[in-house]
């Protein structure tokens, strides 16, 4: 009885660790996959725009303006790659320098997504300072001619 305990106990624990390596891949949110529209007003004052297109191959592109109290505006692109580990989101710009960005997620609304910035190297807001909400603009981004199935 004690030798069938223990092969029981043994199966069992080798079987929870399988389940909790399976929990911590990597893997794409489909419901993220689409063009998405966003704005945060910083404490200076500078209203951040955005339109972010998050592809189903994890990569994204985001178009930002960004607009100054005087209205001075400045727009740039970013691109990189995003992706889901646990229950966090995580995002990268390109060229992969450091750490990616973490932030936890929540669809409070069917078509909008909140974020709270949980990691980051290069934000100069504080963890769980950020948050902003980003929501659908088209379900699925514009086809790219020429790339390789």
């Amino acid at each position: 009885m004690r030798r069938f305990f223990l092969i029981f106990l043994t199966i069992n624990l080798l079987g929870c660790s399988a389940i909790t390596a399976v929990n911590q891949r990597s893997y794409i949110d489909v419901k993220l996959i689409g063009v998405w529209e966003g704005e945060y007003v910083e404490e200076s004052g500078t209203v951040k725009r955005w339109t972010q297109i998050r592809n189903a191959d994890g990569t994204y592109t985001i178009d930002f303006s960004f607009t100054g109290l005087n209205g001075t505006v400045r727009n740039f692109t970013e691109s990189g790659k995003w992706w889901i580990k646990g229950s966090l989101f995580y995002e990268v710009a390109l060229p992969q320098e450091g750490r990616p960005d973490k932030y936890q997620y929540s669809f409070k609304k069917k078509e909008c997504v909140s974020f709270v910035l949980v990691e980051s190297d290069e934000l100069a807001e504080g963890s769980g300072n950020y948050e902003f909400s980003e929501c659908l603009v088209t379900d699925s981004p514009p086809a790219t001619i020429g790339g390789s199935i």
